[in-house]
This record gives C-alpha cells, structure tokens and sequence, in this order.
C-alpha cells in the first residue's frame, strides 16, 4: 500500500511516497518540467552513472499528480548528526561539484541541505530529484545560506573550533547561523578569507536586510551563472581546506587492549557460524568501533551497519571502508539518534530505521551497565526488543576491562544481575541460547540468542 514518507513534504511540487520496496517520487506540473528540463541532459546521464545521483525511471503517475518517477531505495537512511566529519566533508564536495555540474547544464539546485544526500555502499550520493530546476538568469544562488549553515559552518566548528557539529546538528536542523559562527572563531581563524567573505561579510548583511531583501538586491544586481560558479569554486576549496585532525581518544585505542586481541579469532568465527545459520540480510553492529565484525558481515553478503559513538575511530574506519558496502553511524547508544522533526516523525529514530535481522553485541553490554548505569535486565529487553536473534558477550564482574570502567564506583552504587547465574537467569526468560561458548581466562561468555 503506497504511504507518504514523513521525512518528505516541504516541497509540494516533488513528494516522495513508499509502495513497499519501491519509492515512488510525485511530481505537480512544476516538479515534471524541472524533471523534463533535467532528464534531457548529458550531466544528469553522466551523474548517474558514477553513482552521483540517483537513479530515476519515469512511470506511469496515479490519478492527481502530473508525473511520477520510481527511484531504488536507499539501504539505510542517515541524517547529518549521525555523520562523522569526513563523511560531511565529502557530501559537502558531492554538493557543489553537483552544482556546477548543473550550472552549466543551464540547471541549478534550488536548496543545499544535506539530508538531500545519503550513503550508499560507503559513498555520498544525491537523492532529491526535485531539487534540480532550470537557472533563471539573474537569479543569485539561493541555497547559498543554507550550504554554509548545515555543510560549512559544521565543518568549520569541528575544524577550527574543535568542537562536535553533531550535536548542534540533531538540536538545530538549519545549523549555526553567521553571527553564532563569528562569535565562536577566535585568535587568526577570525581573519582567515573563508571566515571573512562567509562568516562574518553573511553575518553583517543578515543584519542589515531580510532573506527576501537579500535575493532581491543581488538580481536586481544583475547575477549571473559565471558569478555562482566563481563561488562555488572558492567554496569547494575552503572545504577542501578544511582538516580534523583527531588524536587517539575513547575507545580509539580499544585494539590495543589485551583482550581484544586475544579474542579476535574465536569471536570472529563464533560470529560467522551465528550469520551462516540465520542468513541476515541486514546486521546491525553495536558499539562496532574499529568495524572489524561489520566487515565479516558484509563480507557474507549482508548490509552491515557499524554504529557507535565514537566519531574519531568511525570517521577511521568510514575512510577504509568507502565502497566495501558498510554504513557507518555515529550515536551515543545510551542516548541513540530518537524520532524528531515535524509532529516527531519527520525523522525517525536509528534504531527503528536500523531493521536488522540480526544483531550484534561484541564489547558493548558492560559498557552500558557501568559506564552508563543501564540496569542489566534493561538492556537484554532493549536487545530482545529487535526480535532478533542477538549475538551477546558478557564480561564478568571479575574481568580487568570491568574494574576500569567501575572506577570510583562502590559496590551498593551497580546495578544487581551483573554475575552469570543472575545473567543467565535473565536470558532465560526472554531469549533461547543456541550456542554459547568461553573465552580467554573464563571471564566472557559468547551467546548466541533467539528471541522468545
């Protein structure tokens, strides 16, 4: 049954609706001629056939709209919050290479947010059909703010600020403004071209004159395509510029520990005998760190999805991964990426667009339970809430890594159900073990789980 997608309405000329595994894009008569205006050139052709844009078949439109077309569904959706630098950083390229692109193909792009891109097989790629339209000479770029709230500024903030886009991001879905982005630079940056011509030259126009005012002075100016194009390319440069040079932090170093590496073997093999008996289309990897088991996964043919919260070791492994078929998202798994955006559905929450079929829980549940004070039994009716068969390793209170995580906690300040017996017992009574097995010293248990 075909359903409207709740992420996809603030455009009425070009909508985007779901038929099971189809997605189906509905246009109005403005939303057909861009779409015509697009389809007639050699620059979308050559666009989708690297894997830039993505790919669209005109269909037969149902009664009420002038045009309909059919697109792939994208494997997982991801929002800009969910991104680590690198990833940002690339889809900012993607963005303005596909706007010149464009431009010369007598096009533009008519908004410059990132949730017009997403990830697929490791790669940036554009989804928002409707975004292309014809360029109307003297018209200015008008997605410009835009690109530099939600792409640059966010770049900049990590870069030059050394401070997290992402959270600003998930609670503000335009980005920083220009004068919340000047009052944040400090000592040379302040001086630097990019922060003078983008931050604080937009800072003091919004000032003075209206977004409409703005437009309307810059064509009444006599814009033209050649000038768009000037800035686009001293855009693309600035963002080329842009670096995050992170140093070894979290769990960046989590390889290092003594019994990673001596479990590595026996856990990837554990794992490959659980992905031979179900056959899951789709694995989900919490607390996925270095990728190392995401990798496993998709070699076997699944989507495999690495999710963890720390961004250094992701924005690593999203580097090393590009076109081996992982999607890598970055979230607090004790506080995931929820449902937000108009009405609360708008954008809906990682964990229900995850859709795994079957989880993965390596080096993650004692983290959970000291570090953020997680009662056990919650997280085993968190992980039974996939119903899913569930790969789960449990670490004694005795192990090494569990005396470094309580730290300064006492004892009457953890959580009961963190012993076996009691862990066991809690397993019983909402999973069935098809397999379990010891590792290294005694200390950790692999488990091999089938929801009840």
């Amino acid at each position: 049954m075909i359903s409207p997608d709740p992420g996809s309405f603030r455009d009425p000329a070009s909508r985007v609706f779901l038929d099971g595994e189809k997605v189906l894009r509905l246009l109005d008569e403005r939303g057909l001629q861009g779409w015509r205006a697009l389809a007639a050139t050699d620059f979308f052709m050559s666009a989708v056939a690297e894997g830039r844009v993505i790919a669209s078949t005109e269909v037969d439109p149902p009664p009420g709209s002038a045009g309909a077309l059919e697109h792939p569904r994208v494997p997982l959706i991801s929002y800009p919050y969910e991104w680590t630098f690198s990833m940002l950083k690339d889809a900012a390229l993607l963005q303005l290479d596909l706007l010149e692109g464009a431009l010369h193909a007598g096009l533009t792009i008519k908004d410059s947010t990132p949730y017009n891109i997403q990830f697929v097989g490791g790669r940036p790629i554009f989804i928002d059909i409707g975004s292309f339209e014809a360029y109307r000479p003297g018209e200015a770029w008008i997605g410009y703010r835009q690109f530099t709230r939600q792409f640059l500024f966010p770049l900049m903030l990590r870069a030059w600020v050394g401070v997290p886009f992402q959270p600003w991001l998930r609670g503000d879905i335009e980005g920083p403004t220009p004068a919340q982005m000047a009052s944040m630079l400090h000592g040379k940056k302040r001086f630097n071209t990019g922060a003078l011509l983008h931050v604080r030259l937009q800072a003091r126009m919004e000032a003075r004159m209206s977004d409409r005012a703005v437009r309307e002075d810059l064509k009444s100016a006599g814009f033209s395509s050649e000038l768009i194009l000037a800035n686009v390319r001293k855009l693309r440069s600035l963002v080329e510029s842009l670096h995050w040079e992170h140093n070894v932090e979290g769990w960046s170093d989590y390889g290092s520990c003594t019994h990673v590496s001596r479990d590595r073997d026996a856990k990837s093999e554990f794992l490959e005998s659980v992905i031979e008996r179900v056959g899951p289309r789709r694995v989900l990897d919490l607390g996925a760190n270095d990728g190392h088991f995401s990798a496993i996964a998709a070699a076997a043919g699944a989507q495999a999805i690495a999710l963890d919260g720390d961004e250094a070791v992701l924005d690593d492994l999203y580097r090393r991964s590009i076109g081996k078929g992982l999607s890598v998202v970055l979230t607090d798994l004790a506080n995931p990426s929820p449902s937000q955006g108009w009405a609360g559905v708008e954008r809906s929450g990682i964990i229900e667009r995850a859709r795994p079929d079957l989880v993965v829980a390596y080096g993650l549940i004692h983290h959970l339970i000291y570090s953020a004070s997680i009662p056990p039994r919650e997280v085993l009716r968190w992980l039974r809430s996939f119903g899913t068969p569930v790969v789960v390793e449990f670490v004694a209170p005795s192990d090494e890594m569990v005396a470094r995580l309580v730290g300064n906690k006492l004892p009457d300040e953890l959580h009961g159900g963190r012993d076996e017996a009691e862990f066991r017992s809690m397993i019983g009574a909402m999973f069935d073990i098809a397999r379990e097995q010891s590792l290294g010293e005694g200390t950790r248990i692999l488990f091999d789980l089938i929801p009840r």
